[in-house]
């Protein structure tokens, strides 16, 4: 599958249109447009101005997943099994469990800036300036106010990133269920936020804002970070279930095919790249094609002389392996595994794309013991 990473640059577009909204609402109902012909119209009364951008703001930051998964493009998974060279991975309804944590914890505090960047353009120009120890009143005058925005848009936009991954958990084998959890989540968490930006809010004490959201923002940081976790675990863990060796799913006297049949009990391939024995070309290639293969046990390459019957040439243990690399020569590509302490493995044949790839997913096994997504 291929994964698009949301760039700083498109989630700052994302906060910003959001602001846009909120400010373009603020600024229709603080002219009063109604408020002439209809005093108690809603859209007309300039009071309800700071309660409308506050409720606006808060609900449009509790819906953060949509806008990541918009901008974290489109799967495409017949691409990836086209592909044997590419690493595979977990089905995903929104992507989450794809995009990496540092990028998914940006999010919420960019959303927060943007937010309070119209809010405090809506304030120089309000009909209502708020009351001196509310939020709405303190906005441009006590930092605490303008801290307490902050917090509590970033911890709204974590705890739509938090339903996201509870739906993500039981989208593989419970989709019905994660569909589920993934619209309440999002729906409730957008009327609530929404509710209580426009009822409350703009005129809870400043104090008591701050202690909220500073609170609302430890327990929601930390609620994403444990739910994603389990999340890709629970994604991992079923993906790997799908693609347990094929000995142990296959049928009464069906063969398993290569390089499953080569596996130990439980084992199951993380990745492999599939060459050819050098004299293959010179042979009419009548040789044995070789195959790298990365396991959660081990690393070997072995010799496919006919499916059913893969041998093991040779083998290392994961703690050895310190990355891969991928040359051409005499028009041959090599491809190597390279390990510390004992010579590396290659084998040759593939594409100088497939071949890169693979040298650059094992590079990056090495140093962070995982597989780029």
């Amino acid at each position: 599958m291929k994964f698009r990473h949301p760039s700083i640059g498109m989630i700052v577009v994302f906060g910003l249109f959001i602001a846009g909204i909120a400010l373009v609402a603020f600024t229709s109902t603080n002219a009063g447009v109604a408020s002439k012909h209809s005093p108690d119209d809603f859209g007309g009364d300039p009071y309800l101005a700071p309660s409308i951008i506050l409720g606006l703001l808060l609900a449009l930051n509790a819906v953060a997943i949509a806008a990541m998964a918009i901008a974290s493009g489109d799967d495409h998974p017949d691409h990836a099994e086209a592909d044997p060279h590419t690493p595979r991975q977990p089905k995903s309804i929104t992507r989450f469990v794809h995009a990496p944590l540092p990028r998914v914890l940006l999010v919420g505090p960019i959303w927060a800036v943007c937010s309070l960047v119209a809010l405090f353009i809506g304030h120089t120009y309000a009909a209502d300036p708020g009351m001196p120890g509310t939020v709405w009143g303190d906005l441009t005058g006590n930092p605490l106010s303008a801290l307490s925005i902050v917090f509590l848009c970033w911890a709204t936009a974590n705890m739509s990133f938090a339903w996201s991954s509870l739906a993500e958990a039981f989208y593989q084998d419970h989709r019905r269920v994660s569909l589920t959890i993934l619209t309440c989540g999002l729906g409730l968490g957008c009327l609530t936020a929404g509710l209580f930006g426009f009822f409350g809010l703009a005129t809870l004490p400043t104090v008591i804002a701050f202690l909220l959201g500073l609170i609302c923002l430890i327990l929601s940081t930390a609620l994403l970070i444990l739910l994603r976790w389990w999340a890709i675990r629970r994604a991992d863990r079923y993906d790997s279930g799908e693609r347990q060796p094929a000995g142990s799913r296959r049928g009464f006297g069906r063969t398993s095919q290569p390089p499953e049949d080569a596996l130990q009990p439980g084992e199951r391939v993380l990745t492999s790249y599939l060459g050819e024995t050098p004299d293959s070309h010179s042979n009419g290639g009548a040789a044995d094609p070789q195959v790298l293969v990365l396991t959660d046990r081990r690393i070997f390459r072995a010799s496919i002389i006919a499916p059913g019957h893969t041998f093991v040439l040779e083998q290392a243990e994961p703690g050895q392996l310190s990355g891969g690399a991928s040359e051409r020569r005499s028009n041959h590509v090599i491809t190597t595994v390279l390990f510390n302490g004992r010579q590396p493995m290659s084998v040759t044949g593939g594409t100088e794309e497939a071949s890169g790839r693979f040298a650059e997913a094992i590079t990056v096994l090495a140093r962070t013991g995982r597989l780029p997504h």
